[in-house]
């Protein structure tokens, strides 16, 4: 990210910073002009321009929707005064924090002379056009230290809800939604090639898990195979295989959308596999209560 905006969006986009706006695009902290400039900007930029920016933009907003979708809950009164004091100052060295002018001093500490306490309709200060960009030259800097705050802001949230995402999905597999389940039921088989099959089934997540253990390794040259078995008897439908190192310790199989399906079948096949289920079977375990 470019650390420091322009004075004006049409700067930054004749320097090659547009990608440097995603973010502010994305969580609608620009202007209504600034949006119809890059709108325009973007439907003359390279493809690849194009399709970078709207990348950025929709991973903003994914990422800013899922981190905070389950989280609901009122802001604090006070939030955004607090958000604006960490905000660089733009008042005038002249303002107390309350916004009000601090009253005018003559040197020497006495009154301030009537020329400079009022000045008559219509006059300028000694001096108005330095003071004009003093504070325009002010006014500008804070405008590119916030935009440059809310995108920090915002690839923060990226960097931070990335995480929180990536961690969220490894913590919804097949495996622990079937075993969180309020009606899983779990049951212990024993296989006749030997060893046990451990099964965990939810009707509420339409989905099975299948826990191996102690299973002998098959021949050289063949494989394990498990299969669904339909309900409504049309072939059996391949899971896929598993070799003598898949099952030398705690081999788990996850199987998702079970419906329709009555059990589960384990074949010997030749290595890679076979298209449908070569007899006799090794193991069949009942997927119904």
């Amino acid at each position: 990210m470019n650390r420091r905006f322009a004075d004006d969006l049409e700067t930054d986009l004749s320097r090659g910073h547009v990608l440097e706006w995603a973010e502010l695009y994305a969580l609608d902290a620009i202007s209504a002009e600034e949006r119809r400039v890059l709108d325009a900007f973007l439907e003359d930029a390279e493809p690849s321009v194009r399709s970078s920016f709207s990348e950025r933009v929709r991973t903003c907003r994914e990422t800013v929707t899922t981190a905070y979708a389950t989280v609901e809950a009122e802001p604090p009164a006070d939030l955004f005064e607090r958000i604006v004091q960490r905000l660089p100052a733009t008042a005038d060295g002249g303002g107390d924090s309350s916004g009000r002018r601090s009253t005018l001093v003559a040197p020497g500490g006495g009154a301030p002379a009537a020329s400079e306490a009022r000045l008559d309709e219509g006059a300028l200060p000694v001096g108005h056009d330095e003071l004009a960009e003093r504070r325009s030259a002010r006014a500008s800097l804070s405008s590119r230290a916030s935009r440059w705050v809310v995108a920090a802001a915002a690839a923060a949230v990226i960097a931070v809800g990335g995480v929180t995402i990536g961690q969220n999905l490894q913590q919804t597999t097949v495996e622990q939604q079937v075993l969180q389940a309020s009606d899983v039921r779990t049951e212990q088989l024993p296989l006749d090639a030997g060893g046990t099959a451990v099964l965990a089934v939810s009707g509420e997540e339409n989905a099975a898990v299948v826990t191996l253990s102690g299973v002998p390794a098959p021949a050289q040259g063949y494989v394990y195979q498990m299969w669904r078995i339909p309900a409504d008897g049309t072939a059996p439908v391949s899971v896929g295989t598993m070799s003598g190192e898949d099952v030398a310790g705690t081999k788990v199989t996850e199987l998702p959308g079970i419906g329709g399906f009555t059990a589960v079948a384990i074949t010997v096949e030749p290595e890679g596999g076979s298209a449908t289920p070569t007899l006799p079977i090794v193991a069949q375990i009942p997927l119904g209560a």
